[in-house]
């Protein structure tokens, strides 16, 4: 995948790596809508979310609804005028099952030097995916899986094993196998721990 910045590629990488870091998903788009740059989080989201998929280079939303809202976005965002001094952001939600909270999605304007053609900058914020450095801490830390590092931010936005179930379509038993495999890893005894320890890993990683 082309980095963001052609003309300068050590400034690139650095830039990547940071946007690798974030736990919103992130973007950039041609102003056709092919990906210029997307970072782990929003390759992570595209892996277990059913209303988008990142399919050739650029991005799909399922629905009609959904492609209607993205094209009208883009089409917003990549049209506007560089001199504007309060560029239009679009904004739309990207609706889940179960009445989990929905995907956000924003797409604002971006204007480079024209050497790579990025046009847009697409956000995507997951109010359950709350941080993915957190999610490398687990993995090194105690050996966690991605499915158990998974079951771990799900819990500890709230989420019931059955709704974590439901909205990753897998079975209460491998919910609850993610679950017995997280405690026997990390020591914590009860969802309240874990969901403590969590927290406590994000606040950690965040004041570091």
């Amino acid at each position: 995948m082309k980095q963001v910045f052609d003309s300068a590629p050590a400034h690139g990488s650095l830039f990547q790596n940071a946007l690798d870091m974030l736990p919103d998903g992130i973007a950039v788009l041609r102003d056709d809508g092919t990906i210029v740059y997307a970072n782990a989080a929003l390759r992570h989201l595209a892996t277990y979310n059913n209303n988008f998929r990142i399919d050739r280079n650029a991005i799909r939303f399922e629905t009609p609804d959904l492609r209607g809202r993205f094209a009208a976005a883009l089409g917003t965002a990549s049209g506007m005028n560089p001199k504007q001094s309060a560029p239009q952001v679009s904004d739309f939600a990207v609706p889940r099952k179960d009445d989990m909270p929905p995907f956000t999605v924003s797409v604002r304007p971006l204007h480079g030097d024209g050497n790579s053609g990025a046009a847009a900058v697409l956000l995507m914020h997951d109010p359950i995916q709350k941080n993915l450095g957190t999610g490398r801490m687990l993995r090194d830390l105690y050996g966690l899986t991605d499915a158990e590092v998974q079951m771990v931010h799900a819990l500890g936005t709230g989420m019931t094993p059955t709704a974590y179930a439901r909205e990753r379509r897998i079975s209460l038993t491998t919910a609850y196998t993610h679950l017995r495999h997280t405690r026997q890893k990390t020591g914590w005894r009860s969802v309240a721990e874990l969901t403590r320890r969590f927290h406590e890993l994000s606040v950690s990683l965040r004041a570091s």
